[in-house]
């Protein structure tokens, strides 16, 4: 898995707007479907929580939710301390530096996924990583995850998106190049047998542009 270095973390939040189309929407919408789901206390776990961005949008919105943010890169982990900690939400939010292998069984009412599976290959590390979250969630809890599918017909006009948030062509073609050859992007096909593999069997997109695609399912229930 990608572990990012700690001086990734300085401009990620500026960068990530302009790699990825639809990225504050889609948290946003997140945020609104667990805020219609839970309107009293909640925990929710975020499995690669990167610099906070994906907690400051869930926390906003649902104000009695309780939050395990697990992240492995230090330096993403300190820049979403600082973050939660200037909204005045760090006491809410409980960080944990490390694999989501490295949390207790302890169960949780939600939780969400963005941009992380995309970094592990498919040779069992995508399925491992989702039967971890099934394992540490309550029946009927919901999963949101956004990610980059496998989607050859819409990279070229990805690219063309890219060059309209400044990059010029020759870094949208290497973003292009690196998604091909260092990312592990999985059909949508493919996401939704390892869903339904995991105990994730209903499925409902909730977003889609260029590429990137967000699913919204629940746990199944334990017999």
């Amino acid at each position: 898995m990608t572990i990012f270095p700690n001086h990734a973390a300085l401009d990620y939040d500026d960068r990530i707007v302009r790699l990825v189309p639809g990225y504050p929407l889609s948290l946003d919408l997140m945020a609104c479907m667990l805020a219609t789901r839970f309107n009293g206390p909640c925990r929710i776990l975020v499995p690669g929580c990167g610099t906070g961005a994906e907690v400051l949008a869930l926390a906003s919105l649902l104000p009695y939710a309780r939050f395990t943010a697990v992240e492995p890169s230090p330096g993403m982990l300190e820049v979403a301390r600082r973050k939660l900690a200037l909204a005045r939400m760090e006491d809410r939010v409980t960080f944990i530096q490390g694999m989501i292998d490295d949390l207790p069984d302890d169960q949780h009412d939600a939780a969400t996924l963005s941009l992380v599976l995309h970094f592990l290959p498919d040779d069992g590390a995508k399925a491992a990583l989702l039967a971890e979250i099934a394992r540490r969630l309550v029946d009927n809890a919901p999963l949101l995850l956004f990610d980059a599918v496998w989607s050859n017909a819409t990279d070229n006009a990805l690219g063309f998106w890219l060059q309209q948030q400044g990059h010029d062509e020759e870094t949208a073609n290497a973003v292009l190049k690196r998604m091909n050859s260092q990312w592990h992007r999985p059909s949508p096909e493919r996401v939704s047998q390892l869903l339904a593999e995991a105990g994730f069997p209903a499925i409902e997109p909730f977003f889609q542009a260029f590429g990137f695609l967000g699913l919204r399912t629940q746990r199944r229930q334990r017999r």
